[in-house]
């Protein structure tokens, strides 16, 4: 199987390993106790893969393509994350600027 660097599946793909590390990453290192604890480890561990995997996809999208998908997915990414694994409040307000972004995401990505 040949993939293509430039198919919308790769890309969303790549996106989605992006915030999923990043996120996973960074609810690892606000739930350690200490930064001297594996959490943290494995969470700066993700964290930094996040930032190898964002620059991949620099290099392969252009930035004003990647950048509004990539902090909108990651504030969504936040958001859910902390929702799950917080227990944090979520407001109207939040649900409706979730909405708001990934409108944004969608008209963006279908421009593509």
């Amino acid at each position: 199987m040949n993939i293509s660097w430039s198919s919308p599946l790769w890309s969303a793909s790549l996106f989605m390993i992006y915030v999923i590390t990043s996120c996973f990453g960074l609810y690892l290192i606000k739930a350690a106790e200490s930064w001297k604890t594996p959490a943290f480890a494995i969470g700066f561990v993700l964290y930094s893969s996040g930032a190898i995997i964002w620059m991949v996809i620099l290099r392969q999208m252009p930035l004003s393509f990647a950048f509004p998908i990539a902090a909108g997915s990651l504030v969504i990414g936040t958001l859910l994350t902390g929702i799950f694994f917080l227990n944090e409040n979520v407001t109207a307000w939040h649900i409706s600027g979730a909405f708001m972004i990934t409108t944004g995401i969608a008209l963006i990505a279908a421009s593509r």
